[in-house]
């Protein structure tokens, strides 16, 4: 996979950029400041909540899951079916046109996890996408309005898997006519109801209404994500009338802001849960699992929530969510916060003082810095000794090394079912697995024969219990803490109309944006 440095490069190098001056908000241009942009736009380019943010605008899956209800509707795809369990036909949409005015057909489809792209032992997308699409077998064309997809074994979730992120579906003419992966990146082409116009990595991306879309034609004529790191400026912002979204509004600020008169602020937790990454392998110190164990029951996350989020959040025992349904397990639920366990866990360790390195990219998430400070000063009082080391980018936070011990993360469920979500993260050949994070063990052997049949199962019963003893597996030998539900809040003009959903992406096409 290209390093991200390498990408960040290579767009800033040769992207458009339109210019630096203020672009007044409005349905002529909507501006959403956001905290930070993604270094790359494609797809499968790299799997955050920055890039899941704009690419919902730009392309489209073969289904379409609705952000705040989780229901599948026709995206690409018209219609679909099951051929057995481990297949799914799908009927493709006649006039679908792509950004470059190309016609969308069944060769699309298949060359967008093909060889090339992403079915490569070594292809570019792979890195990212195969946490999500890791069992796919193949994509074959049946004729140029209809393709079937296999997966290597029975799959329940295939229908799910093509209408989350990773699935969506790029142009084969426009990826070909770039000459491949390092030019495609710096202007990818979609299907959805916005078109890239400029980039500029770290400071704007500008959209454009698509007017050869084949739905309900884009609200806003052009949609600008600018990036502004500083809450007070995205704030500042808001006010004057220069934006008219702003992302990561913390709780102190939602009485002000509805206060104004002229600001809704709306939203609330996501389906994703914020938790703690260990890395169990690099650092001897992390390498007993009752250290991990220890900073589990260290940390109060009942006052994180009521202390920090005014209670606009929930807390997290366990890496689930009831929009898991059946699978919902709520015997894993029970409060994780035992000082005194804590203390006895690090005494049976033979703790001796040695540092705990958390690296963190302190504005990334909502309040992450002030949080994070809080949950050392728990760690500190059972008698871990911890510093917080604050890095400029995700590239410093995960750099290998003996000082890479813990850092935060986010645990999205891109679906409501647990493979979207602490397997998808954990499972072989995840990221972190291969990143060195994770250290053979019985317990994560164990883990991972368990995530297959997570994965492959058709009976839901099965899937149930075999869910309960990951976590139960999983609690033996944490390689993650599970804080608290992410808060997604935002501010808005009250001359919009939109809602937020579930899932960290935002939906600023005609079905959820209008202007008053």
């Amino acid at each position: 996979m290209m390093k991200l440095k390498t990408i960040a490069e290579a767009v800033i190098l040769t992207a458009a950029f339109a210019g630096s001056q203020i672009v007044c908000a409005g349905p002529d241009n909507m501006v959403v400041a956001v905290q930070q942009l993604p270094v790359t736009v494609e797809p499968q380019g790299i799997n955050n909540n920055v890039l899941d943010r704009v690419a919902y605008s730009i392309y489209e899956t073969l289904i379409r899951a609705d952000l705040k209800t989780g229901e599948l509707h026709p995206g690409l795809a018209e219609s679909w079916k099951r051929i057995s369990p481990e297949s799914v036909e799908f009927k493709l949409r006649k006039g679908v046109k792509f950004h470059d005015g190309t016609d969308f057909t069944a060769d699309d489809v298949v060359f967008t996890f093909g060889e090339e792209r992403f079915m490569g032992k070594n292809a570019p997308g792979r890195a990212a996408a195969v946490e999500f699409l890791g069992g796919l077998k193949s994509v074959e064309k049946i004729d140029d309005y209809t393709v079937r997809v296999t997966m290597n074994a029975a799959d329940p979730l295939i229908e799910r898997r093509f209408a989350a992120r990773m699935s969506e579906i790029i142009s084969e003419d426009g990826w070909k006519k770039a000459g491949g992966w390092d030019n495609w990146i710096k202007c990818p082409i979609g299907t959805g109801p916005y078109r890239i116009s400029s980039f500029k990595v770290g400071n704007r991306l500008a959209l454009e209404r698509f007017d050869g879309y084949w739905g309900d034609k884009a609200p806003a004529a052009k949609l600008t994500f600018v990036e502004v790191p500083e809450l007070s400026s995205r704030v500042a912002g808001l006010r004057s009338g220069e934006f008219d979204l702003i992302t990561e509004v913390p709780p102190d600020q939602v009485k002000p802001l509805s206060k104004d008169g002229k600001i809704d602020v709306i939203g609330g937790p996501i389906d994703n849960v914020y938790a703690l990454v260990f890395d169990a392998k690099s650092s001897p110190v992390l390498a007993s699992p009752k250290i991990r164990q220890a900073i589990i029951h260290a940390i109060d996350r009942d006052l994180l929530v009521q202390a920090l989020f005014a209670g606009q959040t929930t807390p997290a025992n366990s890496f689930q969510l009831k929009t898991f349904g059946g699978l919902f397990l709520p015997e894993f639920e029970t409060k994780r916060y035992d000082p005194e366990k804590a203390k006895q866990l690090i005494k049976e360790a033979g703790y001796k003082g040695e540092q705990i390195v958390w690296r963190i990219q302190p504005a990334y998430y909502t309040l992450e810095m002030t949080v994070t400070q809080a949950i050392a000063g728990m760690l500190k009082k059972v008698g871990l000794n911890v510093r917080i080391d604050v890095k400029e980018n995700w590239t410093q936070v995960e750099a290998a090394g003996k000082d890479r011990m813990i850092n935060n993360a986010s645990f999205s469920a891109y679906f409501p079912d647990p493979s979207s979500q602490l397997w998808r993260r954990m499972k072989p050949g995840s990221f972190w697995d291969v990143e060195g994070y994770f250290p053979a063990s019985d317990e994560y052997k164990r883990f991972s024969e368990l995530g297959k049949e997570l994965d492959t199962s058709v009976d839901p019963a099965r899937r149930k219990a075999v869910w309960g003893e990951m976590l139960k597996v999983f609690d033996a030998n944490p390689y993650a803490c599970p804080l608290y539900a992410l808060p997604m809040i935002y501010a808005k003009q009250k001359n919009i109309e939109w809602q937020p959903g579930t899932q960290g992406s935002l939906d600023l096409s005609a079905r959820n944006l209008k202007f008053k």
